[in-house]
């Protein structure tokens, strides 16, 4: 398993990819979490499409015009894909974030 940190500076394990989906395991012993690469590619859209754009990552209360927001919505997805898919995303160099919470992504051009 590989591991990351989220924004927040919490560290995660996950295996698999962006181009292939990610399986997120929380080390309880449980069943990883599946994220499918048609998520992460609508996120990547979202990203791209709107920079700058909020991350919502929360589902309670959901940020209002962010891409959690849109996976939650239009798609029925969990807005917390967001936690995993974004700090990978940033390390592959295709967006940013701001300092500070409510967190701006920016792509990368």
């Amino acid at each position: 398993m590989k591991t990351a940190m989220t924004v927040m500076g919490k560290r995660f394990k996950y295996s698999g990819s962006l181009e292939k989906g990610i399986k997120v395991d929380f080390g309880d012993g449980g069943k990883p979490w599946t994220i499918p690469p048609e998520i992460i590619e609508v996120i990547k859209s979202e990203i791209a499409r709107r920079s700058p754009v909020l991350m919502g990552a929360s589902r309670r209360p959901l940020v209002k015009d962010s891409v959690g927001e849109t996976l939650y919505r239009e798609h029925g997805f969990s807005p917390t894909a967001m936690t995993y898919v974004l700090p990978l995303l940033i390390e592959a160099g295709f967006c940013s974030i701001g300092e500070k919470r409510p967190y701006l992504i920016k792509v990368k051009r």
